[in-house]
């Protein structure tokens, strides 16, 4: 009896969790990008051009990003594997009742398009305070329909994977057993915004984030905020497509009514979600975790930490290397 005690999986995350998988992913993050900066330098050595010319290359940027998928799943399956979790622990739950899905392809849309302008005046604020501003789409330009497609493959569906088993799956489940619902469901959209590690994508990561804890702990799946995740990066990849190939764009002149307008679509937006949990959710029960009364573990405020300092030091380094000091 106690052998078989001993070898019994668990089917929760604890906030120790959450920290030391945050950790243990920031980590494989540089290193595998080390790792294949190195493989860019012999290349690059090897053709004798310029580094430039192999990193934006179509083959550089597929093996970014397929190797930093597998680094990322493959360090939470380990440590799964290694402190005996059940992969249970992560609600991958498809059954859900068909409505819930129109609900969520809907918060998809809703959190992308409420939001999108509201991104665009934040950028143009960082833009006048000196602030080198990207574009939203910085990995495969989709000028074609092949480069289209794997551009929904690496920005939508990537993405939507890895990093909602990560900060949705582990993250929000584990400091769950911790803090309030509402506790974790902030915290955990800070670590996903600060993980970023680019000013111009603060914001919109954290709300994002936390709409998609939000789902997560109330629909008890985690399927519901890759689906939101999907929809929303699914229609960056098809917006700026349609830009390529047609003109037609979304951007609107930089004046005072866009101002208004940006802030009122946000407003429009928190109006909508509030909606959804008033008339869908209402009567939905939420996905209790299993509160303890461990003390919040010292691994939680390293990762706040060394995310938060990394965060600063590469946001300086963003200020000083377009000219402000």
């Amino acid at each position: 009896m106690e052998k078989q005690k001993v070898f019994e999986k668990r089917n929760i995350y604890r906030n120790d969790d959450s920290g030391k998988v945050f950790l243990f992913c920031l980590l494989a993050y540089f290193l595998f990008s080390l790792f294949i900066s190195m493989i860019a330098g012999k290349i690059t050595e090897a053709r004798d051009v310029e580094v430039d010319v192999i990193t934006s290359s179509v083959g550089y940027v597929v093996a970014s990003y397929v190797g930093l998928f597998a680094v990322y799943v493959l360090t939470i399956f380990g440590y799964n594997k290694i402190n005996k979790i059940s992969f249970k622990a992560v609600n991958l739950k498809f059954k859900m009742p068909w409505k819930t899905y129109l609900i969520l392809i809907a918060v998809g849309v809703v959190s992308l398009l409420g939001v999108n302008y509201f991104i665009t005046a934040t950028d143009n604020f960082l833009e006048l305070i000196g602030y080198p501003i990207k574009e939203s789409l910085p990995v495969i330009n989709p000028t074609s329909a092949p480069t289209y497609l794997l551009a929904i493959l690496l920005v939508a569906v990537f993405p939507a994977v890895y990093e909602e088993l990560i900060f949705r799956g582990v993250v929000l489940q584990g400091l769950r057993s911790r803090f309030s619902d509402c506790g974790a469901i902030l915290l955990s959209g800070l670590l996903f915004a600060l993980m970023h590690f680019n000013l111009q994508q603060l914001a919109y990561p954290f709300i994002l984030g936390c709409v998609m804890g939000w789902i997560v702990i109330r629909t008890g799946s985690l399927v519901s905020s890759m689906i939101v995740h999907f929809v929303n990066n699914f229609l960056i990849v098809t917006f700026a497509f349609i830009e390529n190939m047609t003109g037609f764009s979304l951007e609107l002149p930089n004046t005072w009514w866009f101002y208004i307008l940006a802030i009122a679509l946000l407003g429009v937006t928190f109006g909508i979600l509030w909606l959804v949990e008033k008339c869908y959710f209402k009567r939905k029960s939420t996905n209790l975790q299993e509160r303890t009364s461990q003390k919040t573990s010292i691994y939680v405020y390293l990762s706040l930490g060394i995310s938060a300092f990394m965060f600063i030091i590469i946001t300086i380094i963003g200020f000083v290397s377009n000219g402000i000091t």
